[in-house]
């Protein structure tokens, strides 16, 4: 029966085998002896532990389990075999040349993390720039223009600065920056503790020896500097400006109904126009809404440029879930308040009127307009909305549809008006259908009707139409005043 120990790797306890242990504890050693920084060797060697220990963790299957020499020559086949001290005297022997020259698998795979040390905002665009080796400057400047051309970039930089982890460890810097074997992370190493050294070196040699060039070096290297602070900030006024002028022209067009920047005329009854379609308690909730999100991005970027001007650290992780779940609420809110009212158009219903008229002594029947039916004027017409016309006069918003009439010959003298509506139900409607106003009266020969019809005040937009149908004899002609040639779709033949 072989001999088992107990193991700490990176402080988790493993049961492993003698000849396991012996194996793993030369593999370690190895990885050790191949970095002549003992320092250097320790950190590595610590990482690789944890490493380890994370795989004979997902192999065992209870804590009792002991681990064999099969999984220790498993786990070191996924790690890869160590680089060979430069200076051994007898290499390791090799069954395959060709296998001899590869190089050992990757440790880590490459991954996506925010980049503390070279971050502007959260380090999105340093993480991005790592990941695909290029520049950083190149994402910020998409970033820029995709906010400033399309308005698109600010949620998707918020759920990147959200979903992408720090980079903070060793480790996860090198996952951060690329596949890292042995040779790439002793590599990486040596350059780390080289980079110290002269930055050190060159701090002394600036207090004790410093000439004229290592001067004028600093000099320029601090005008780069300053000069990237002032475009840095120059773009955060900027986006503190665009911000700034956006939220006054919202918070004056949703306080005061209108705004510069319209030039249709629609603009300055901007809060009137809903009210012709939405109930109250929609109202409320689609001005919520719309406040939410078109605010939300605005506000938060003048955070932003607020930020870049005055550097100041802040919980951004909690003012950027904060604003996505407030956007996205809002979006909720301005969705369902659509839906309600889109409820409203669901069913359509009619209502008729008919009624008998006397005929006239003479054989001939005058068809007029009313005289004070209400006649828009040109630049009084705002939009059309179906058959129905909104326009202003005195600074107030009227509503007139243009009824269809229709003379048609039939055996007695009589007129037909079909009211027509859409409601959320059947009733509904036929309450809607009597929101139509519309007038008309036979006096001696001669019908005098409107030829507008309005709504009742209050009365909301729901399609509302009005066809009048007139039913004249043989024996009778019809004359059509010429202020109602454009209502009027046929003629009677004379």
């Amino acid at each position: 029966m072989k001999k088992t120990l107990y193991i700490n790797l990176n402080g988790f306890a493993f049961h492993i085998d003698e000849d396991a242990y012996d194996k793993l504890n030369q593999y370690l050693r190895k990885i050790e002896g191949s970095f002549p920084d003992k320092d250097e060797a320790k950190e590595i060697v610590s990482d690789i532990e944890a490493r380890i220990a994370e795989l004979f963790s997902g192999k065992k299957k209870s804590s009792e389990q002991v681990i064999t020499l099969k999984e220790v020559e498993e786990v070191i086949d996924t790690m890869g075999e160590p680089q060979e001290i430069a200076d051994e005297d007898q290499a390791e022997p090799q069954s395959d040349g060709s296998n001899a020259s590869m190089p050992g698998s990757p440790l880590y795979k490459k991954r996506l993390y925010r980049d503390p040390e070279s971050r502007v905002l959260g380090g999105v665009c340093g993480g991005l720039g790592a990941y695909f080796d290029m520049d950083p400057l190149v994402f910020r400047v998409i970033f820029i223009l995709a906010f400033v051309l399309y308005g698109a970039s600010l949620p998707v930089y918020v759920v990147l600065w959200i979903v992408m982890p720090k980079a903070l460890t060793i480790t996860q810097k090198l996952e951060m920056k690329g596949p890292a074997g042995y040779e790439s992370w002793e590599q990486h190493l040596k350059n780390e503790y080289k980079e110290v050294a002269e930055k050190f070196k060159q701090s002394r040699a600036y207090k004790d020896f410093s000439g004229s060039f290592s001067k004028r070096t600093d000099v320029v290297g601090d005008a780069l500097r300053t000069l990237l602070r002032i475009v840095v900030s120059v773009v955060g006024v900027v986006l503190m400006f665009i911000a700034i002028a956006f939220l006054v022209s919202l918070i004056v067009t949703f306080t005061l109904g209108f705004t510069i920047m319209d030039f249709s005329g629609v603009g300055n009854y901007f809060t009137s126009l809903p009210a012709l379609f939405v109930g109250a308690e929609d109202m409320v909730i689609g001005s919520v809404g719309l406040v939410l999100v078109t605010c939300i991005p605005l506000i938060v970027l003048f955070y932003l440029g607020f930020k870049l001007v005055f550097r100041f650290r802040s919980k951004y992780k909690i003012v950027a879930v904060s604003s996505l779940v407030l956007w996205i609420a809002g979006l909720i809110l301005l969705f369902y308040a659509f839906a309600r009212v889109a409820r409203e158009y669901r069913v359509t219903e009619d209502v008729y009127q008919n009624e008998k008229l006397e005929l006239p002594q003479s054989s001939v029947v005058y068809l007029k307009a009313n005289v004070n039916t209400y006649m828009p004027t040109y630049h009084d017409h705002l939009f059309d909305f179906n058959r129905l016309d909104i326009y202003c006069a005195d600074n107030k918003l009227y509503v007139q549809g243009r009824p269809r009439i229709d003379l048609v010959r039939g055996d007695s003298f009589a007129i037909e008006i079909k009211r027509s509506a859409k409601g959320k139900s059947i009733s509904q409607a036929k309450i809607n259908c009597q929101d139509i106003e519309f007038f008309w009266m036979l006096r001696d020969s001669t019908i005098h009707i409107d030829p507008l019809f309005t709504l009742r005040a209050n009365s909301k937009l729901r399609d509302q139409g009005l066809n009048v149908v007139i039913l004249v004899p043989e024996s009778v002609q019809v004359e059509v005043a010429d202020e109602l040639e454009w209502v009027v779709n046929n003629r009677l033949d004379d």
